[in-house]
């Protein structure tokens, strides 16, 4: 026969293999995950922090239709989640293994809840400080590559045209690869940060050293050692304390003023005798610091890192004393130890040539005390029976 005229083959028996194109529950599973995948590559595209930040936030409320969402970055120095961005709530700092983010955060699991106002878990407090009203809510941990959980995403008030609240299965499982995603995005985006603010921070140093090499005259030197590191360390205060051994005192030069306080007290006076550093967290859980100054005064310390300076034999003769770091965390880090430990050991035998040629003034006269609180009073007492002055009483250079 010939094949033109053959007869069509029997029709196969059993069911029909479904075609994807009718069937409305793959086609928009398959739509979802090409939305997620395109909110993926542009929350990885980014190397800026706070932009990438920014972009995970925007891309969850499209993806998963939701009225707000919100990362939570956990700071390990103060066990804290900090909310770093979010559409239209500020300023919000979670402790952690409290409230539905910092349960998150402590279990590791994500938590649904259709109704946050049921939920014993759940602090109404953000709601009212930001005029919002949550109703459902959808938290899960975001982790780094080594799987230690960085933060939390949280996602609020499921926008539905069905009217459904509540946040699905489904909506579960794309914030997880979500987060998956931001937990790397964060990571590389902090690690190029960090390589940026280094190398910032690196030629700063250069600079205050060559600096430093010109004929400045010792109090020159002390005044430009003292504000360059305030600005590279980013500290709200900093003081360069000089050991006067002959007088078992430290002394420092606020503007015209002459401070002295005696060397066996305060954080500094540890420094110059312990010859190491001491970088506090929380000042006043320390019992050398004395907080009176504080009530007195009107400021608050925080956390102190305290280096010394040592001549080329090793012999401490002057303490850098920095106070309340001025970023997120609030505290120094190593990183600022490191850097400020590399610069000292470098800025400690220029000091002290300078200083050998300078004569220390005498506890002895009478002199101008005052700080940066109470502006400068004239006393006609000897520094040497003046009460004690304390790290914090410093006047602003």
């Amino acid at each position: 026969m010939h094949p033109f005229n053959r007869a069509p083959p029997a029709p196969r028996t059993g069911t029909p293999a479904p075609e994807h194109g009718n069937d409305p529950t793959l086609v928009h599973r398959l739509a979802k995950m090409e939305q997620v995948s395109e909110a993926c590559r542009i929350i990885g595209s980014e190397l800026d922090p706070t932009e990438a930040t920014k972009s995970i936030i925007k891309q969850a409320c499209n993806v998963l239709n939701a009225e707000r969402a919100t990362l939570f970055i956990y700071e390990r120095a103060t066990d804290m989640l900090v909310l770093k961005v979010s559409e239209g709530a500020t300023d919000i700092r979670v402790p952690f293994g409290k409230g539905i983010a910092g349960t998150v955060a402590a279990t590791g699991k994500a938590m649904n809840i259709s109704d946050a106002y049921t939920d014993p878990n759940f602090d109404s407090q953000y709601d009212q400080r930001n005029g919002y009203q949550t109703k459902s809510m959808l938290c899960v941990p975001v982790r780094n590559g080594a799987n230690n959980i960085v933060g939390v995403m949280q996602v609020l008030n499921k926008i539905s045209v069905d009217k459904k609240q509540s946040f699905s299965d489904e909506d579960e499982e794309i914030l997880a690869i979500m987060a998956a995603q931001a937990g790397v995005a964060l990571h590389n985006a902090d690690t190029h940060a960090v390589a940026c603010i280094a190398r910032e921070r690196v030629k700063d140093v250069l600079s205050i050293i060559q600096d430093m090499h010109r004929d400045l005259g010792f109090i020159s030197l002390m005044f430009t050692i003292s504000t360059r590191v305030q600005r590279f360390v980013n500290s709200d205060r900093c003081t360069l304390y000089i050991v006067d051994r002959a007088k078992n005192e430290l002394w420092t030069l606020q503007g015209e003023v002459n401070i002295r306080v005696p060397l066996n007290q305060g954080i500094a006076g540890a420094v110059a005798q312990g010859n190491e550093a001491i970088n506090l967290a929380n000042a006043y859980e320390d019992p050398r610091f004395n907080k009176d100054f504080d009530q007195k005064l009107g400021y608050q310390t925080r956390s102190i890192l305290a280096m010394p300076l040592r001549n080329t034999s090793g012999e401490v003769i002057a303490v850098m004393q920095l106070i309340n770091k001025l970023d997120s965390s609030g505290v120094f880090s190593t990183d600022d130890e490191e850097l400020l430990g590399t610069f000292l050991q470098i800025a400690g035998p220029i000091l002290f040539n300078s200083h050998s040629h300078l004569t220390i003034p005498s506890s002895q006269t009478k002199e101008e005390v005052g700080t940066e609180f109470t502006g400068k009073s004239t006393r006609g007492q000897e520094i040497v029976e003046m009460n004690v002055i304390s790290e914090n009483d410093e006047e602003e250079a």
